[in-house]
């Protein structure tokens, strides 16, 4: 039989039927005696066994290191026992992989698609266009309505249909919140209409700078400028809160930066409400840390005089002490 093995070239399935046969008549062996008495190389030898144990044909002996052979049938039969196992877990498998892609397909995915179905972007270009959107914003809004504008102001009719519109708000337990820029706080006319802003119960804010016009209801809808330097250019109106969320972000960030403004009017001492060149001056001074003296000095007017401008600003701002005057003065950007 040996020399069987060596004719062949020593294919290993002729080594492995051959240390086979010979575990079949001696019994367990210790794998390298069986090697040495065949006269085999190390690596025919390793061939061999190597297709014995992949067939299932040799089991551990009763002894350490020795080898025994197992009956072809009960071979058979486990390696049966095995495919049967390796196609249970592939099916299984193959369920797991079928079951998750019915969950993509009926859950996750008409997921998104509802999700981008609902944001929309829509270029307006006429002034009726974007008015019937105004109107249909304020009418579906729920819960809040926010708006910014770098000014100028529009039309005085312009301003009042708006204050009404906010009212209306209001009324319906909406949260309205507007900033504008610190500028609009500089005339009468501005002055007003924040005031009247305010009065009917809107959160207003002064900011020091505003980008651009920006109107947001309810973090879903937003009507916003194409060209921020062309007020009176397209606007974009975008929905859907995957779009409008990057919007509502810098609209927050702006409304913390910003300064409110007081509900009550600020007081005039003159029939156009405005501050003279000497008044501001004055408030120039005064923030300086200049003294009463000093200012007067400066002004070349008397005590008398001074004591005169500094109480027309603090009632002017509705200020209860000098310092109060600063503050209010710097967050309405007079100083």
């Amino acid at each position: 039989m040996a020399s069987a093995v060596r004719s062949g070239g020593a294919d290993a399935a002729d080594v492995a039927l051959a240390l086979y046969q010979s575990l079949r008549a001696n019994g367990s062996t210790v794998p390298d005696k069986a090697e040495a008495g065949w006269g085999l190389t190390d690596s025919e030898a390793e061939a061999g066994w190597s297709e014995l144990r992949e067939l299932g044909l040799i089991r551990p002996g009763r002894a350490a290191e020795e080898v025994d052979s197992v009956d072809p049938d009960t071979a058979l039969i486990s390696l049966l026992a095995r495919q049967r196992e390796a196609l249970r877990a592939q099916r299984d498998e193959l369920s797991a992989i079928v079951e998750a892609a019915e969950s993509l397909i009926e859950r996750y995915r008409p997921a998104v698609l509802r999700e981008t179905a609902e944001i929309e972007v829509e270029l307006v270009t006429k002034d009726s266009r974007r008015r019937q959107f105004v109107r249909d914003f304020d009418a579906a809004v729920n819960k809040s309505i926010g708006s910014m504008h770098p000014g100028p102001l529009p039309p005085s009719d312009v301003l009042a249909g708006s204050i009404a519109a906010d009212s209306a708000l209001i009324a319906r337990g909406v949260r309205v919140r507007a900033i504008y820029g610190q500028s609009i706080n500089s005339a009468p006319r501005q002055r007003k209409y924040l005031t009247d802003l305010a009065a009917t119960g809107a959160e207003v804010r002064l900011a020091e700078q505003v980008p651009f016009d920006l109107l947001i209801a309810d973090s879903h809808s937003a009507l916003v400028l194409a060209n921020p330097e062309d007020t009176s250019g397209p606007a974009v109106i975008v929905r859907g809160p995957a779009l409008v969320r990057s919007y509502v972000a810098m609209y927050e960030d702006c409304w913390l930066r910003s300064a409110p403004f007081p509900a009550r009017a600020a007081g005039s001492f003159e029939a156009d409400g405005e501050l003279t060149e000497q008044h501001r001056t004055t408030l120039r001074l005064l923030a300086n840390g200049l003294t009463d003296e000093r200012i007067a000095r400066k002004l070349g007017v008397s005590l008398r005089t001074v004591s005169r401008l500094v109480s027309e600003i603090m009632r002017y701002l509705q200020a209860d002490s000098r310092f109060q005057a600063g503050v209010l003065a710097a967050s309405h950007g007079l100083i």
